[in-house]
């Protein structure tokens, strides 16, 4: 309604009844919206307790749909149960049949093989249960094939432990190892949902692990820190006057000749009781040719490591063809692959003890022309000397004699045996100029490397068409062999008609086809599985370089943040700047050498075990046992 110009108590009214109605539509809003609040808190106190009931019901269900009706309204359906535990599953199924008051007993019965492949299934605890996650997550194991997680639980933190030797910084992660492993009770009990620090956590025995590794092979180095440790009487002593130093600086202004600086060794060369007790003697830390020395031995120690690890891959492989009776694939796989590796890199491993086990002194001494003397020391013949003899002192020589008419030793080659050689290129030679060695350390050197790597080299063949051969000669004789039985069949049951004769015909025909199709899938896989080893045992080799490669690393940014810092405060002999320098110090060592030269190193560790050792053994195409876990369910849900 409208109304006229000046009606003012009209206006007053309708304004106060559509105030009114105003007032009265926000109450009733109001209570719906306090009736809807109240509904969603009931709905919300057993909202948890429904999506439960319904992710356990969806699940039972689509569990039951997998099986098939059976007699009188059972069910029936085929699994794995792991064999430990199928005791158990019959009473929990006799009890949950009966609990339902159905009639008659619940079977659970073998199915009759042949079986598909069953899934792999391994009990873990707190300390595998790492390790084995490493394995998984390359490939799941073939079920009863030999698990890599078990040599991985030993070797993993070993190899990380060459990489990462130093005392100091192992001693760090082993105790971070330590504190989460005493910290774990009450981080389960947070139930915390950080995935970061529970997958910390899961790893606390292997961190433990990796510490200790690392200390261990800080102590083979003598390295805390990039410092030696004296901890048993070094091999060699300094000049007294150096002894004495109160101060670096006080070292250096006393030296004042090249004798001065030089370390003279206690005894004589070999004297066992002047052997360092353990590790390297820490007079190699302050040696000029300290780099050198380091680097040779680190080389080595990891082609042996790598080497030996390697050939267990093989080995490991043939265990696993025994096991299954694959022994096609241990005579004609297994049997070459050892034996082109022990020829070649077994033998590479036993050259390097060899030339450790040798003394070279002696064996110089051995070649050298000794100058006349009464007394019992020995030296060195000069130019000048005349009457010179041979390390038997009697048997005369002259300064200018060449070493292999010097040595008495007669290995052959330009020193006859009495010059330590350059191992690398002796490898490298054995086969680029076989039945040639130029430094040989024992008698009939070239003859065995020739013969060796003829060995090797007839392996490859038989490791190469061995296979393939015997699966043509196989499928032959069983193809012959059906056909005998068919012929003999025919006759008994006089099918002469051209009609069987076609058939028998197509039978050859589709037999060929199948035989010629096995065959060529066989040798195709093993040429590529040739090729893949024989190559790859030279670049694994290869790669195990990688612990002296990043031991290098390690030892050598330690040394560089310990001179740059902490070396130049001491020396400057200035508290407040020691007081800076150490905070630089720890800030530096704890950012890149416990963080990131960690991840580094254990990233290397695990290369190592995937490629060049799992490689060699490891089929990786099972699957795992996923049982029926309503809990796992419910958590994936989350």
């Amino acid at each position: 309604d409208h109304t006229q110009p000046g009606d003012a108590e009209r206006l007053d009214a309708l304004r106060r009844e559509t105030l009114s109605e105003l007032a009265d539509a926000r109450e009733v809003l109001l209570k719906n919206l306090e009736l809807r609040l109240a509904l969603c808190s009931r709905l919300a106190r057993r909202y948890n307790e429904w999506r439960k009931i319904v992710l356990e019901e969806k699940a039972v269900y689509h569990a039951m749909n997998l099986f098939k009706a059976d007699v009188a309204g059972m069910l029936r359906g085929e699994g794995w149960v792991v064999a430990d535990a199928e005791a158990e599953a019959r009473v929990l199924l006799q009890r949950a049949h009966a609990a339902v008051d159905l009639p008659g007993a619940a079977m659970l019965a073998h199915v009759p093989k042949p079986w598909p492949r069953p899934p792999t299934y391994f009990e873990t605890n707190a300390f595998t249960y790492a390790y084995q996650e490493f394995v998984d997550t390359y490939g799941v194991p073939r079920y009863k094939e030999i698990n890599p997680s078990l040599f991985t639980a030993v070797t993993f933190p070993f190899l990380f432990g060459m990489m990462y030797g130093d005392v100091g910084h192992g001693t760090c992660i082993f105790l971070g190892g330590l504190f989460l492993c005493a910290s774990y009770a009450s981080f389960a009990k947070s139930k915390s949902t950080d995935e970061m620090m529970a997958g910390i956590y899961s790893a606390r025995f292997m961190l433990t692990m990796m510490g200790f590794a690392a200390v261990y092979c800080g102590l083979v180095y003598n390295d805390c820190f990039s410092l030696a440790l004296n901890l048993f009487n070094s091999g060699y002593e300094f000049p007294k006057a150096i002894s004495d130093a109160k101060s670096p600086s006080d070292a250096a202004s006393k030296i004042d000749s090249e004798t001065n600086r030089t370390a003279t060794i206690k005894t004589y060369y070999g004297d066992p009781s002047n052997v360092y007790a353990f590790g390297v003697d820490p007079a190699w830390h302050i040696s000029d040719n300290e780099l050198l020395f380091f680097n040779s031995m680190k080389m080595k120690t990891a082609v042996v490591i790598g080497i030996i690890q390697m050939t267990g891959g093989i080995f490991l492989k043939g265990c696993n063809a025994l096991y299954f009776k694959e022994y096609d694939v241990f005579f004609l796989e297994f049997i070459p692959m050892i034996v082109f590796d022990l020829a070649l890199f077994g033998y590479m491993v036993i050259l390097i003890f060899t030339k450790w086990a040798i003394d070279w002194n002696e064996r110089q001494a051995r070649g050298t022309c000794f100058a006349p003397s009464t007394s019992s020391a020995r030296h060195p013949c000069t130019s000048s000397d005349i009457n010179c003899v041979l390390y038997d002192g009697t048997t005369p020589c002259n300064y200018d004699d060449e070493l292999k008419d010097k040595c008495d030793l007669n290995f052959g080659g330009s020193s006859n045996g009495c010059s330590p050689p350059n191992l690398i290129n002796q490898l490298i030679n054995i086969a680029l100029q076989p039945g040639v060695v130029d430094e040989p350390m024992y008698d009939g050197q070239a003859s065995t490397q020739t013969i060796l790597l003829v060995v090797a080299f007839l392996a490859v063949p038989v490791l190469l068409i061995g296979k393939p051969l015997y699966v043509y000669m196989t499928t032959q004789h069983n193809q012959h062999h059906a056909l005998s039985t068919d012929n003999t069949q025919i006759e008994m049951q006089h099918h002469t008609d051209l009609e069987n004769l076609n058939g028998n015909e197509h039978h050859d025909q589709h037999g060929d086809e199948e035989e010629e199709h096995n065959f060529t899938e066989v040798a195709i896989h093993q040429c590529i599985e040739t090729i893949e080893f024989v190559l790859g045992m030279v670049s694994n080799t290869a790669s195990y370089l990688r612990l002296w490669a990043l031991s290098l690393a390690h030892s050598e940014l330690a040394q560089v943040f310990w001179e740059k810092t902490m070396q130049s405060a001491i020396n400057s002999n200035n508290a407040f700047a020691i007081f800076i320098a150490y905070g630089i110090f720890a800030a530096v060592t704890a950012a890149v050498l416990l963080a990131m030269d960690l991840l580094e190193c254990f990233l290397h560790a695990l290369r190592l075990h995937w490629v060049e050792f799992q490689s060699k053994f490891y089929k990786a195409d099972g699957y795992k046992f996923a049982p029926f876990d309503l809990n796992k369910i419910l958590v994936s849900q989350e």
